[in-house]
Order: C-alpha cells, then sequence, then structure tokens
C-alpha cells in the first residue's frame, strides 16, 4: 500500500521523510541554512510541568489555517489529523484483506470502512488519526503552565524540545510555534551554548537559564499566530 504522510525532522530539513508524527505535527521546522538553535530544556526553564490544561479549556479546537486539531480533556492533550494515503486496484484484486463497494474501501480500518475515489490505477482514501502528546507515558513533550490563560507546549524529538506558545482567549486558542530569522542574534544572551556539526548543519544547543529567558522577547522566537476554535 502506497502512502503519503511525512514527518519533518525539527532539525534538519535535508533529511529523508521519516514516520507519521504530523503534530508534528507537528512538528513546524526551524532550521535555517547551515544553522539550527536547538533547545536542551523545555521552556520555560524551571516552570511548572502539568499534565492538563484547565478545565474551563476543555474540548476540540479546528482551524482554517490548519489540517490539525487539538483535543483537551481530562486524559491530556490529544492532536487529530488526517493521514491521505493510496492503494492500487492491484493490491485490492490480489488481496483477499481489502475490498471496495460502494465508494467504500474495507479492510484498511478494522471493523470500518473508509470512503475512497479511484483516480487512474489508485484509490485514494484518509484515515483520522488521533494521537495523545500530553499525558501519555510513552510521550517526552511537556506541557508547562505561564499563566491562567497561557500554556507552552515542548514537543520533543531527539533530546531537543520546540516550544510552542497556547493562548487561550473565550472559545479561541491562539498557537504560535517556534520559529526565528535566519540571521537572528537573539540567542546571544544564552551562555549555556554548545556547537555540534551533523549531517552538514551547526547545531547550537542551547541552555537558557530563567533570568535568560525572561531577556528574550517572546515574539523574536516565535512564528505567525494560528487562531483555533472551539468546536
Amino acid at each position: 500500500m502506497e502512502q503519503d504522510h511525512k514527518k519533518y525532522s525539527t532539525y534538519n530539513l535535508l533529511s529523508p521523510i521519516r514516520g507519521l508524527y504530523l503534530i508534528t505535527f507537528f512538528f513546524y521546522s526551524h532550521c535555517f541554512g547551515q544553522i539550527s538553535y536547538e533547545l536542551t530544556i523545555p521552556l520555560p526553564p524551571k516552570g511548572t510541568q502539568i499534565e492538563r490544561i484547565s478545565e474551563t479549556y476543555y474540548g476540540t479546537y479546528s482551524s482554517q489555517q490548519s489540517d490539525v486539531d487539538y483535543e483537551f480533556s481530562d486524559q491530556g492533550l490529544f492532536v487529530v489529523s488526517m493521514i491521505y494515503s493510496t492503494i492500487s486496484r492491484e493490491t485490492i484484486r490480489e488481496s483477499s484483506k481489502f475490498k471496495v463497494n460502494s465508494g467504500w474501501l474495507i479492510g484498511i480500518k478494522e471493523n470500518d470502512s473508509v470512503p475512497c475515489e479511484l483516480q487512474g490505477e489508485y484509490y485514494h482514501f484518509a484515515i483520522k488519526n488521533r494521537e495523545q502528546i500530553i499525558g501519555n507515558d510513552e510521550s517526552f513533550n511537556i506541557l508547562c503552565k505561564i499563566s491562567e490563560f497561557t500554556y507552552v507546549l515542548n514537543f520533543e524529538e531527539n533530546g531537543y524540545y520546540s516550544p510552542s506558545i497556547l493562548e487561550f482567549k473565550g472559545n479561541e486558542l491562539h498557537i504560535r510555534h517556534y520559529n526565528y530569522e535566519e540571521e537572528t542574534t537573539i540567542f546571544e544572551v544564552i551562555n549555556d551554548q554548545v556547537s555540534i556539526q551533523k549531517e552538514g548543519i551547526t547545531i547550537i544547543a542551547l541552555r537558557p537559564t530563567k533570568e535568560e529567558w525572561q531577556s528574550i522577547p517572546i515574539e523574536e522566537i516565535v512564528g505567525p499566530r494560528i487562531i483555533y476554535n472551539r468546536n
């Protein structure tokens, strides 16, 4: 079966497409040119780590700017996305597992069928993927609370953290992902820096103190605001 799903490394845009982690998510890559600034600790330093947000904000949030939904509950935080895939007519003909009936593909999803569309020799279909990223013992992602309305979601990959700022405003969720200008000097205030060469990229591993973190304007290290609405 041919599948079309991607995971982008947070420290190397040039690496091959790897397994599924659509929050990656989501994940937004912040590698520019030949230098990538990576955080070795979750932000903010010495922040209060939590497993769930205030019950006031429980629910599912969607945005026309994103293909990913965020779901908050007493179980933690989930990312909901669609995996777009294809399966050939030949595979269906030769396999007893798969079957197409009136535009529905049977055998891909256990005890259920999914709508599909035939284009040439391939059936195209989508499967909803719901992945727990906070509140799961197997996850290394970390959620920190800054205020009653603001949280930092630290996505972990390969020992580094990529922070996203989450702000709740009524029935809206505003998210800004880790990002910075290519020629930035914003991280010069951080004393604890280690330079690492990896696959042609210079990784600058950062470990800011609480004071250093507070001296960095948040607008300088995050991208555009994405607004989600509670369903």
